[in-house]
């Protein structure tokens, strides 16, 4: 039995929302967990295993290469686990619920924004008020003297791609804070708050109705969206607020569901005209990040999403079991043996850690709850010594083979479609003041590329597959001359 948490006045809360500010994990659905030993993990995510995609056979799918990176970017936001073991003993729901999430399970950007330019002045522009801070030259983040980037989540310059995407929200909401919202009386104070609130629902926007609408079952998406947009007190179905107000971060959704990123991963990368198959962990080329970015790494986002008519962006890997080499030899894991740095290891191994259920089981949970469930679905693993898992698969394994096989790999499958809709759900209907509480607010057509006046009707953006405002959208606002 969990212990409540206590609730007092004292907490210090995110701006914007009534999540605490560090929050903590839990587990989404009451199941056991599926006991998973590190010699079944080593034959399913080791190096050469099941998932290691070593001679590059996956193939793509339709989602443009940025996206990853967006949802890296999204995933720093939201969660930050700092203590758990990776072959720790499974925990228990207590022992889950002890563990901190050091992020607010809110879309707030505080990755961006830190505590705001009183508690976090580092992160503002000390010579222009309202601005965040960007380099000199403008290509790069700010920066301290020992070329760390001064920002609200030092993971957002981990690798070149995420810490030019965090560039790219500074640049956005200083050029809406020029450009796009004037106070009465102009008062920087009221200004920021304006391009800070605009900023915040442009990317909430593009969270749901731009990469879930991507990324997810279209059939589950339009019936999750649909109800999240008509206010359905009903739904999210599983995640819910505690009684003070705190969202939670699931394991289910943080250790298997939005680890869906990682076979999106592909081994190399176009970064501009000049570079255009540059190894994603590349020395040479300092991909790996945590300094200074010279100018002809300066990304051009056209490589990447779909920016110009005439210039066809890079794709993500398939949605399917198989990682990319690189990911299976990573080289920020302080360890010199091979089966620790493979990436589909860690993650399976960690599931078994924090007690995730087994794909089957979700499935059954969520069965009759969203359309399109196969409680039935088999994996086929069709390896000898692991035909048990064909019942009993880890989560992490099952969402992916399960997109593979029902989805072609061009999207996810069903199960983890519903784990992400029901964790994204919850942090907009249970945040007051996310874009979903102002049903008068549309993008701004300024932004979006749209004819004045135009409201983009979210009903019919819940169910269609059109993109009429996306991620491409804030690169060409943020660059045009």
């Amino acid at each position: 039995m969990s212990h409540p948490r206590m609730c007092h006045h004292g907490a210090t809360r995110t701006r914007g929302c009534t999540h605490l500010a560090v929050s903590r994990f839990c587990k989404l659905f009451d199941l056991p967990g599926l006991p998973v030993s590190e010699a079944t993990a080593e034959r399913l995510g080791g190096p050469g295993g099941l998932m290691h995609d070593f001679d590059d056979l996956s193939g793509d799918c339709a989602i443009p290469a940025g996206y990853i990176f967006f949802a890296q970017f999204i995933d720093h936001d939201i969660t930050l686990d700092g203590t758990s073991e990776l072959r720790g003993e499974p925990l228990d729901p207590d022992g889950i619920a002890a563990l901190p999430n050091v992020r607010s399970v809110s879309l707030d950007l505080d990755c961006v924004y830190g505590f705001g330019p009183e508690a976090s002045p580092h992160l503002y522009d000390a010579e222009r008020p309202g601005r965040l801070a960007v380099g000199p030259e403008g290509h790069d983040l700010a920066r301290a003297p020992g070329g760390g980037a001064l920002i609200g989540d030092p993971r957002n310059d981990e690798n070149l791609f995420v810490s030019q995407l965090q560039l790219l929200f500074h640049r956005f909401h200083n050029r809406l804070y020029d450009e796009r919202v004037v106070p009465n009386g102009g008062a920087h104070d009221a200004r920021f708050e304006l391009a800070q609130r605009e900023t915040r629902f442009h990317y909430q926007w593009l969270v749901l109705f731009d990469l879930l609408k991507r990324l997810c079952d279209r059939e589950v998406f339009a019936f999750a969206a649909a109800k999240l947009v008509a206010g359905d007190a009903a739904f999210p179905f599983f995640h819910r607020p505690d009684p003070c107000k705190g969202l939670c971060m699931p394991v289910e959704f943080s250790v298997a569901a939005f680890r869906v990123g990682h076979t999106l991963v592909r081994s190399t990368y176009a970064v501009n005209r000049d570079h255009l198959d540059l190894e994603l962990f590349d020395p040479a080329f300092g991909l790996r990040g945590f300094d200074r970015i010279p100018a002809e790494l300066a990304v051009d986002w056209r490589y990447l999403l779909p920016v110009a008519r005439c210039v066809e962006p890079r794709r993500c890997k398939a949605v399917d079991p198989l990682l990319a080499d690189e990911l299976q030899d990573l080289p920020v894991v302080d360890s010199r043996n091979p089966v620790n740095r493979a990436l589909a290891f860690r993650n399976v191994l960690r599931g078994n850690a924090l007690s995730l259920p087994s794909g089957q089981a979700v499935a059954a949970a969520l069965a009759g709850v969203y359309p399109a469930i196969d409680p039935g679905f088999a994996p086929d693993i069709g390896v000898p010594g692991l035909e048990g898992l064909e019942k009993e698969t880890p989560l992490f394994y099952y969402i992916l083979r399960e997109s593979e096989r029902r989805a072609g790999g061009q999207r996810l499958g069903p199960v983890g479609s519903a784990i992400l809709m029901e964790v994204f759900g919850a942090m907009l209907r249970f945040c007051e003041t996310s874009f979903i509480h102002a049903p008068k607010w549309s993008p701004d057509p300024c932004v979006a590329g749209l004819a004045d006046g135009v409201v983009l009707d979210r009903d019919a953006l819940a169910t269609d597959d059109a993109f009429p405002f996306e991620l491409a959208d804030v690169v060409r606002f943020v660059e045009r001359g």
